[in-house]
């Protein structure tokens, strides 16, 4: 892998016990050396200078690592905190991929997902590895699909977004079946995010820079005359701080239960099918990243093609999913009936596929919003105590931008986004 022209290395990876015992001893910026030469590292990012405040971040997905690293750019002491550790496989941001695309029929996400792109691209020469796959977007669109908010604001940013017809479709991308569709649209700007991957990447570079990284879980949240003033840990310890920011996926739900009540927790699923051998038109730089506009739902299946030699990834959300009251307790096993729909998929969209082996399949989740938006506002007891969350089963492309906007907002250099208030979700 090389990145910004240097030389091909592999990543060094920070393994559970040196992460721990630097994230104890404060985590000093000379403690992990770098896979890439020093002006690499130091191309684009200094930190400003030390404000006068501790900020506390809860959860080390991708709202909260990208949080925690743009607040300790700020020149704030932070300490992220993750009871399982970044990228654990039971938050929702410890997937093997997850699709970044900026195909939205709002501007809002159609910023942040560009802005999010760009942040990839500046952070991975400082990360030491490639996370960010730009190959392209494949949307399968059926005569009733609604797409022209979304083609329209793409004109308008000067996005390139093709219209494909399905013969022209069938020359450029074999590989794919067109059965009832209409036509097909072609992000070449969209691709796919390492998602564990990312998340390490960017816990491992925040520990680097100076930030503090506890592997503990929250207990509660101490509140005093309208002010957050400490969090309990399960080992009895007590962190004080001016800011906190709870950014803890479905976990919100058991922290702040009468904040979240219309929060739901969902079960989303993920099927790895054996690439044939010798089919290298079915992996990841022949073939484009996809989603299935369905005509009785929206986005009802996606997929991720060969990355990394994990298999074909086939993603879809099935009809019975909520879990919001067993999200931490259930067993995570997909339904014959759910591995038979991944198999529809397949028989209809990718022929070459038929046939192969499952190898391997999860149950995600996500915490989705009556609206789809996402939660970023203070405590309504604790101007100084902020919830952030919701993703909605898209929140992974947006993490980084939504990161920086949620430090900037935090220290006060942003208005709050009425679209992200809490006030939506009370009652």
């Amino acid at each position: 892998m090389a990145i910004d022209g240097q030389n091909e290395r592999k990543p060094e990876y920070i393994n559970r016990r040196q992460l721990l015992k630097y994230s104890v001893q404060g985590a000093a910026a000379g403690a992990f050396s770098s896979t890439f030469p020093a002006q690499a590292i130091a191309a684009n990012f200094s930190k400003e200078p030390a404000k006068n405040g501790k900020i506390v971040v809860v959860g080390a997905g991708a709202f909260g690592g990208w949080t925690a690293l743009h607040l300790l750019r700020k020149g704030y002491t932070v300490t992220l905190i993750d009871q399982f550790g970044a990228g654990n496989s039971q938050a929702s941001s410890g997937g093997e991929t997850r699709l970044i695309r900026a195909y939205y029929d709002d501007p809002v996400y159609v910023d942040m997902a560009r802005r999010a792109i760009t942040l990839w691209k500046e952070n991975e020469p400082r990360m030491g590895q490639k996370l960010l796959h730009q190959n392209g977007l494949l949307l399968f669109n059926y005569p009733s699909s609604k797409a022209e908010s979304a083609v329209a604001i793409y004109k308008k940013a000067g996005m390139p977004l093709e219209k494909v017809s399905l013969d022209d479709a069938v020359k450029r991308w074999p590989q794919i079946g067109t059965e009832g569709l209409d036509h097909i649209l072609y992000d070449p700007n969209a691709g796919y995010l390492d998602a564990r991957k990312g998340c390490h990447a960017v816990c491992n570079l925040f520990i680097k820079e100076g930030g503090t990284f506890l592997q503990k879980q929250v207990k509660q949240e101490s509140i005093k005359g309208g002010k957050a003033t400490s969090i309990t840990l399960s080992d009895d310890s007590v962190l004080e701080a001016d800011q906190f920011v709870f950014a803890c996926g479905p976990w919100l739900v058991r922290l702040f239960p009468e904040l979240t009540k219309k929060l739901k927790v969902t079960r989303a699923l993920c099927f790895f099918f054996a690439s044939p051998p010798g089919q290298s038109d079915l992996m990841e730089n022949k073939l484009p990243t996809w989603m299935d506009r369905d005509m009785t739902g929206p986005f009802r299946s996606f997929g991720v093609p060969g990355s990394d030699f994990r298999g074909f990834k086939i993603g879809l959300t099935p009809p019975d999913n909520n879990v919001t009251d067993r999200f931490d307790t259930y067993h995570r096993i997909a339904r014959q009936e759910e591995l038979d729909m991944a198999l529809n998929v397949i028989a209809r969209r990718f022929p070459k596929m038929v046939g192969q082996p499952l190898i391997e399949q999860r149950v995600c989740q996500y915490t989705i919003t009556p609206d789809s938006d996402f939660i970023l506002d203070t405590h309504p007891e604790a101007d100084n105590l902020w919830l952030m969350g919701g993703d909605s089963g898209h929140g992974y492309k947006q993490g980084a931008s939504f990161g920086e906007m949620a430090a900037n907002t935090v220290i006060g250099e942003k208005e709050k986004l009425k679209k992200f208030a809490l006030k939506r979700l009370i009652g």
